[in-house]
């Protein structure tokens, strides 16, 4: 009978510790960083193997669709976009005050989109967007090989800007500075720290909509830069925790976790 305890005990010491190689890669939290106001683009120099996605090209027409589209760089095949809506440049959206961008909002699409999903290709680290117009109803989640890893509204962002001294410089548009001067204009950086992710899933809660630009990925970076809006958590503790768990389990047994466009406070 105790041969057979110690077996089970150590059985489950293993199944538990192999739960930490067999899932997908992932960092307990990310860090989430803004540029300087006006910044529209993403510090390239910081990133490695970058590919940008500006909704300029003329290949994508205006308006809802369900399928989406593919992101091709040159002849790399970076991923698709499915249950999309692209916008003409508006006081809402359009880095460099030109083109066209990307918008969630269940009002233009008539009723048919609050979410929008891009698959990539090929695992990245780093995840940016210009998010124009920018709202606390507007949430991304991260995922990798169909498990999320990372879900973030950005309401924190919202009040990390409304807390800077120059915070008034993040407000309205700053391709034409006199347009929507209610809500906030900035580049935000998402970075897996220790994990990779190959989804990305942007909603709208509450019929606000959605509006970014320059959605940027990356397969590593160099450092983290921009003004830290939340810190990481290194992975390794969780992962440490994992094993602990199992081979202290073992040894017990052996001894006996509406609208868009509402005017967002200054304060």
């Amino acid at each position: 009978m105790k041969n057979l305890l110690i077996k089970s005990a150590i059985a489950s010491g293993v199944v538990l510790s192999l739960a930490t190689i067999t899932r997908p890669a992932m960092a307990a939290s990310f860090a989430v960083s803004i540029e300087n106001p006006t910044v529209q683009t993403a510090n390239y120099s910081n990133l490695v193997n970058a590919r940008v996605q500006n909704f300029d090209a003329s290949a994508l027409t205006t308006g809802y669709s369900t399928t989406g589209f593919a992101w091709a760089d040159g002849t790399t095949n970076v991923g698709n976009y499915t249950n999309t809506l692209i916008v003409n440049q508006d006081q809402y959206g359009g880095a460099g005050g030109t083109g066209k961008y990307f918008d969630v909002d269940t009002n233009r699409s008539g009723g048919q989109q609050t979410v929008s999903t891009l698959n990539l290709t090929t695992a990245q680290s780093y995840f940016g967007l210009w998010w124009s117009a920018g709202d606390a109803n507007n949430k991304l989640t991260f995922l990798s090989q169909g498990q999320v890893v990372q879900t973030m509204t950005t309401a924190d962002v919202v009040s990390y800007i409304a807390k800077l001294p120059n915070k008034t410089s993040y407000y309205g548009n700053p391709n034409s500075p006199t347009q929507n001067t209610g809500e906030p204009y900035a580049f935000i950086n998402f970075y897996d720290v220790g994990g990779t992710f190959d989804q990305v899933q942007f909603t709208n809660v509450g019929g606000t909509g959605f509006e970014s630009d320059n959605h940027t990925v990356a397969t590593s970076y160099k450092s983290i830069t921009g003004s830290i809006v939340t810190a990481a958590v290194p992975e390794s503790s969780s992962v440490l925790g994992i094993f602990v768990i199992g081979f202290v389990g073992a040894a017990s047994v052996m001894t006996r976790r509406v609208n868009k466009k509402s005017v967002l406070q200054l304060s």
